[in-house]
């Protein structure tokens, strides 16, 4: 088979117009563009497809749905989860063979033989991998459109509720933590996670200034995180947030702002655009000393078994924020979510205390209408 090709499409519709036109005795015939052959016997295989994301990623010629580059922690779970549990299973399949039925028996098997989060993660990645073979016409419909995972046998998993007591007990160790490392980190850190709803990697790449920390206007300008893993150059990198709701504004509390000038005195007065947490060489922090102070902070606060994770303290802001009557707009602006819904679906917990009263409080609603 052989194609004809033109350098762009506005050089294609010329050349038709003109060959139209000569067909109709109206001037000469265009000269013949190039002819190309097409090799029909390269056949496209999951392998194939899967390597070509995962070179794509790291190089930025494959791109996130909104055109934004894949961080290399996404790059490196996808690139996992395609390695480990898909290509041994169907590696050699070609692309244009592989149904839905296909998709969703090997999700099922995935869930059987690991858990149904690695089938999901499975999902996840090849969706993605036969998106671009989708796109670049080798298939023409992705496949894993309409697959379902399945449930856990013990449904999902509860989410760690803490309460503001909790929060504040945390804090609290986190500060005497840093009293005896002689240091200013994990106090101001969770201080603003719990205050502000930050994920991890945006307090880490939090600079101080106009555009990042700013304690004179009493807000936080969210622009940019910090990547979960070191890049090919042993460098954790910082990104542009995964959204656009992702760049917000948050305000601080009061008493928060008080603690983060404190921590501003006690690292010399840091100068714009440098950052909040920094390492004594004054490179921005890896997640780890974030992860370990929290740890030690709940477990000497005596938070109960499960001990919660630092997201945890995000999760914890969006409930208390709800608790107080925001409304799930604002929340949903406070943590750069597009999508109100979501969080009344992820966050709209009652804490203990509210339900702990609600025999109280029906109580008292019944004798105001005298029963």
């Amino acid at each position: 088979m052989a194609t004809a090709t033109l350098p762009t499409l506005a050089a294609a519709v010329a050349w038709k117009e003109q060959a139209l036109a000569a067909g109709e005795g109206k001037g000469e015939m265009p000269e013949r563009p190039t002819v190309r052959l097409i090799d029909q016997t390269k056949v496209v295989t999951i392998d194939d497809a899967a390597r070509r994301l995962a070179k794509g990623m790291l190089d930025g010629s494959i791109r996130s749905r909104d055109g934004r580059p894949y961080k290399p922690s996404v790059t490196r779970k996808y690139e996992e989860q395609l390695r480990l549990l898909l290509l041994p299973r169907i590696g050699g399949v070609p692309v244009s063979t592989l149904t839905k039925g296909d998709v969703q028996r090997l999700v099922d098997e995935i869930a059987a033989d690991r858990t149904p989060e690695h089938a999901r993660k499975a999902l996840t990645a090849l969706r993605v991998a036969l998106r671009v073979c989708e796109r670049y016409g080798e298939i023409d419909a992705n496949p894993c459109a309409g697959v379902r995972v399945p449930v856990a046998p013990d449904g999902e998993k509860a989410s760690r509720i803490l309460t503001p007591e909790e929060a504040e007990a945390i804090i609290a160790r986190c500060e005497v933590d840093d009293l005896r490392l002689k240091r200013s980190f994990a106090g101001p850190f969770y201080a603003l996670a719990f205050g502000c709803g930050l994920r991890m990697g945006e307090l880490l790449a939090l600079e101080w200034g106009a555009e990042g920390l700013d304690l004179e206007a009493g807000v936080v300008h969210v622009r940019a995180t910090l990547d979960r893993v070191r890049d090919r150059e042993g460098v954790y990198k910082r990104v542009v947030p995964k959204s656009r709701a992702g760049r917000r504004t948050v305000p601080i509390p009061p008493e928060d702002v008080s603690r983060l000038l404190r921590h501003s005195l006690a690292t010399g007065r840091p100068g714009e655009g440098e950052p909040v947490f920094a390492s004594d060489t004054g490179e921005p922090l890896s997640p780890v000393p974030a992860y370990r102070a929290f740890k030690r902070a709940c477990v000497r606060a005596g938070i109960a078994e499960p001990l919660p994770r630092p997201h945890d303290a995000r999760h914890a802001f969006a409930t208390h924020a709800l608790a107080a009557g925001l409304s799930a707009h604002a929340v949903a602006q406070l943590l750069g979510h597009s999508d109100p819904g979501l969080v009344w679906r992820r966050y709209g917990h009652a804490l203990p205390a509210e339900v702990a009263g609600a025999g109280a409080a029906l109580s008292s609603f019944r004798k105001a209408r005298g029963l």
